[in-house]
């Protein structure tokens, strides 16, 4: 029996009309204050967040209102984060910021901060998630019954799976984990899985977790 090791497409971001907004409100800014629009919600995610002051005086001299920018720096954050976590590419970052309408320079300023700052972004991003095991790897075999003594000429498939899991709770021990189901029951679970990452990627999910981090 052959043994096969299954590799995931990457899922580019997925933006809401909220966030989209958010980008098309920082792309109107001129080119010039990128940089530091880009540094501000770099620091906000790292724990280093910039004064109250800062940011007011940032959106006098741009003649916005603080909300505005505000709202704006926090969907350029979570962008940071959520790249991080999906262990995105520089290029994937690219891919999705552009497909959401970003100005081409406000693209560039982003992927340059996400690739030169991944070490900072990956512990921002555990620091930010449930100590949770974390998949590590995934293996299937597939098994058809072609018939027997009370159904024949019928085939009926079966999905074992060997799933690699690394906790951080035991200093990333590796362990291994088996499932064993049927066809329809995988679709299944690939179904609520993704049901579930698009749920966790939508404004009002983020906006409760931001205010449970206020809370903590």
């Amino acid at each position: 029996t052959l043994l096969y090791t299954i590799k995931f497409e990457v899922m580019l971001l997925v933006f809401s009309d909220h966030e989209k907004s958010s980008f098309a409100f920082l792309s109107s800014l001129p080119d010039q204050v990128y940089p530091d629009v880009i540094k501000i919600a770099l620091s906000n995610l790292l724990g280093t967040k910039e004064n109250t002051k800062v940011i007011n005086s940032a959106a006098a001299k741009l003649k916005v209102e603080v909300k505005s920018l505000i709202s704006a720096l926090d969907t350029l954050s979570a962008c940071f984060l959520n790249s991080t976590k999906r262990s995105l590419s520089p290029d994937d970052v690219t891919a999705s910021l552009t497909s959401a309408g970003v100005s081409e320079s406000l693209v560039v300023g982003v992927t340059e901060c996400y690739g030169d700052n991944r070490e900072l972004l990956l512990n921002a991003a555990r620091l930010n998630s449930i100590q949770v095991p974390e998949y590590k790897s995934l293996e299937w075999r597939l098994e058809c019954q072609v018939g027997s003594r009370s159904l024949h000429n019928t085939v009926i498939p079966n999905v074992l799976t060997k799933w690699t899991i690394t906790d951080p709770a035991t200093e990333d021990k590796v362990t291994e984990r088996y499932l064993d189901c049927d066809v329809n029951t995988l679709h299944h679970i690939a179904d609520s899985l993704r049901s579930a990452q698009q749920e966790l990627d939508t404004f009002h999910v983020r906006k409760i977790c931001r205010n449970m981090d206020k809370m903590g």
